[in-house]
């Protein structure tokens, strides 16, 4: 039977995922100044950070959820 994770577990979670969608947007980022740079097309790696970016926001807003489901717990995670 699968563990059940905590909230502090849920959210530390949701924070290494975040921390890794930033990484992987910025790396993006920089591979469409390099290849605009090499005169590249981008179009696809453009559409490739859009889709990541829509990714992280929906992190964000996950973890929003999570801190406010139950806001009374919120000092037990401090």
């Amino acid at each position: 039977m699968p563990k059940t994770l905590n909230r502090c577990e849920v959210l530390a979670k949701i924070d290494r995922d975040i921390a890794e969608g930033e990484r992987h947007v910025a790396e993006q980022i920089a591979l469409i100044k390099w290849m605009s740079a090499e005169r590249l097309d981008t179009t696809l790696a453009q559409n490739l950070l859009c889709n990541l970016e829509q990714i992280l926001e929906h992190w964000h807003a996950y973890r929003r959820l999570i801190l406010e489901a139950n806001p009374q717990d919120q000092a037990q995670d401090l």
